[in-house]
């Protein structure tokens, strides 16, 4: 086995470590209402920057623009790919130990060019639009940016390594982006205007690069610590993640008493089993507010986005926000209808079919309808505050009754061992 097909095998287990640790934390409901709206708003507003500048650029100066561009083009890191089990074998084999090393910064140095890119057009269209920026001011500032990005990321590779404490760590840190702003920064001004200026400093930013590589290369004693550097990078998500896991505080008071729904009394007047049965699933619903909070979630994140966006964008986030909600509401009737409360009572089948039918409108429909409203009123004119609560009022029955044949359908199925 060669230096670089190891390291594309770790690269790999790497790449599917982090994605189990994403498929844990990135359920279909940040999906669906973090991600995908986010990630549909951006688009709206970073085509519409290729067109009209934004109003509040006017109040930025350009040389703002060189703050996202080192944030965006460092957040890569220089990695060697060491593990502690390479004590064992690869510590004894040096020409494989000395590839993966020059191949793991290779890699490295690609992400750098891949950030870098990035960084750039994210900010392009500002560049372009508002502050009328030339090819050539934009060319030489992405080329120092990548020579920068792959000092500064080295720089902070041998800081990690020499410097353990972190009280004493942010010092040099804190030096070499300060640093590397005031070089972009006199670069992407005044630099690219004259060419031994540009021709001068990439060159000796490239000879800086040259010797740190060629100093990590040749570096020996370090195996311990790269694992343990290594180790670091490759559980990031995982520290991400976790890192607002804790013991919950207890609470100030605890309550004897339900806050909602004292009493035993009906919510609707109906005396029939599946009206007590929607009794039940309300009062439960209404008195978890954690449940009541991800449907506010829903209303709040679909009225800014139906309030912002363009029209059309407006109907795709609508019906986002339907999806989410009849998700919602067939998962809180599943965990309602299953619970241990509900198995008390001694529930014919077709009786829970109807109460689930119910209970899927009770809470999702008022929701959807007030986004509804909301989407008809940005729309010109009256016409669309009459159209879209009727239109959503029909669209969100008929999706009821698809999502109550498919839980038919299922049941059916699993009944039959299907």
């Amino acid at each position: 086995m060669t230096g670089r097909q190891l390291l594309q095998k770790r690269v790999r287990d790497d790449r599917r470590y982090k994605l189990r640790d994403l498929r844990t934390a990135l359920d279909w409901t940040v999906w669906l209402y973090i991600l995908i709206p986010a990630l549909v708003i951006g688009i709206a507003y970073y085509r519409s920057w290729w067109m009209t500048p934004p109003d509040w650029l006017a109040g930025v100066p350009e040389q703002a623009a060189v703050f996202p561009l080192i944030v965006i083009a460092t957040t890569w890191s220089l990695r060697i790919y060491t593990e502690e089990a390479d004590q064992v074998y690869l510590l004894q084999n040096v020409s494989l130990s000395q590839g993966l090393k020059k191949w793991g910064i290779a890699h490295s140095l690609g992400k750098g060019v891949m950030m870098t890119t990035l960084g750039i057009g994210v900010v392009l269209p500002i560049l372009v639009t508002g502050w009328d920026w030339s090819s050539e001011q934009i060319v030489v500032t992405a080329l120092f940016l990548l020579v920068v990005s792959w000092n500064v990321r080295t720089c902070r590779y041998f800081i990690d390594l020499f410097v353990p404490s972190i009280w004493v760590k942010w010092m040099p840190v804190g030096l070499v982006n300060l640093l590397s702003v005031a070089i972009l920064l006199v670069m992407s001004q005044v630099g690219w205007m004259y060419e031994w200026v540009v021709v001068v400093g990439i060159g000796g930013l490239l000879l800086l690069l040259v010797v740190q590589l060629r100093v990590r290369v040749k570096m020996k004693g370090t195996f311990f610590h790269d694992a343990v550097i290594e180790r670091g990078h490759k559980q990031s998500i995982t520290k991400f993640l976790m890192g607002r896991v804790g013991v919950a505080p207890a609470p100030l008071f605890t309550r004897t008493r339900p806050f909602l729904f004292r009493g035993s009394r009906r919510l609707r007047k109906k005396r029939t089993p599946e009206a007590r049965m929607v009794d039940l699933y309300t009062k439960w619903v209404l008195r978890s507010m954690g449940k009541v909070q991800y449907y506010l979630q829903v209303i709040g994140w679909g009225t800014a986005a139906i309030l912002l966006l363009p029209l059309i964008v407006k109907v795709v986030v609508l019906l986002f926000a339907l999806y989410a909600l009849i998700g919602l509401s067939k998962a809180d009737w599943r965990e309602f209808s299953e619970g241990g409360y509900a198995q008390l009572f001694k529930w014919e089948a077709s009786l829970r079919e109807k109460a689930g039918k119910q209970a899927l409108k009770l809470v999702a429909m008022p929701c959807f309808l007030l986004l509804c409203v909301v989407t008809g009123f940005s729309f010109p004119g009256w016409f669309g505050l009459v159209l879209f609560p009727l239109a959503g009022w029909f669209v969100f029955n008929e999706s009821v009754q698809l999502v109550h044949r498919s839980m038919q359908t299922v049941k059916w199925q699993d009944s039959k061992g299907v």
